[in-house]
């Protein structure tokens, strides 16, 4: 694109949608079925809205949205309560799912009681440091995107955030148009990165079976 760069969730999207992008100076999309085309609305890089793909003859109405059970979702972890809500509502607006705590210890039984595509925790909590919390992440789920955030941080604490395994590192105050680049970005790759460990286990676990029915 000469002026607007396409979104990864918007890329991997296109196929099973029916629609192409329109290489001209702006972001546009046209049906495959009756060439009809339109300028979907979308803010920056944030998820997609209700309608997005839409083709406004209808020509794709069947197809739907993204169902509840596959919207990726969001653990966000401050104990700022006003930040907390305030970047809760920019990533829900933008399509996430969003569960937001205050805590590092109701962090980690959300992440017991629930699966996640990426958490967004400070560097500084009141009970446990981020730092520390994000090698129990890590160890919970090794495919799961990591985003610190931080008011006072320093060099050491965003390379040793980074040295744990975090995908992510962001100053505050937090710029919402970064925040969902990055989370995007993120998202996106994880969420590739989970598909692919699946179909692996899903092929190692009928390759046994068909190893074990050739020894019988």
């Amino acid at each position: 694109m000469s002026s607007f760069e396409v979104p990864y969730h918007v890329r991997r999207k296109l196929n099973q949608k029916e629609v192409n992008i329109i290489e001209s100076s702006e972001f546009k999309l046209r049906c495959r079925s009756c060439g009809a085309t339109w300028e979907p609305q979308i803010e920056g890089r944030m998820r997609l809205p209700k309608n997005y793909w839409r083709c406004p003859k209808g020509c794709n109405e069947d197809l739907g949205e993204m169902d509840d059970e596959r919207r990726l979702r969001v653990l966000l972890v401050d104990d700022d309560v006003n930040l907390n809500k305030s970047l809760a509502a920019i990533i829900r607006k933008a399509g996430y799912e969003v569960v937001n705590v205050y805590n590092g210890k109701d962090m980690m039984e959300k992440l017991d009681e629930q699966r996640f595509d990426a958490v967004i925790m400070d560097v500084f909590l009141p009970d446990i440091n981020g730092v520390e919390l994000l090698k129990r992440v890590n160890e919970i789920d090794p495919v799961i995107g990591t985003l610190m955030l931080s008011g006072a941080a320093t060099l050491e604490d965003a390379v040793e955030s980074l040295n744990q395994g975090a995908d992510a590192f962001i100053l505050k105050p937090v710029d919402p148009g970064e925040l969902l680049y990055r989370l995007g970005t993120i998202t996106g790759f994880k969420r590739l990165e989970r598909e692919l460990r699946e179909a692996r286990a899903r092929y190692n676990e009928l390759f046994s079976i068909i190893q074990d029915e050739r020894e019988s």
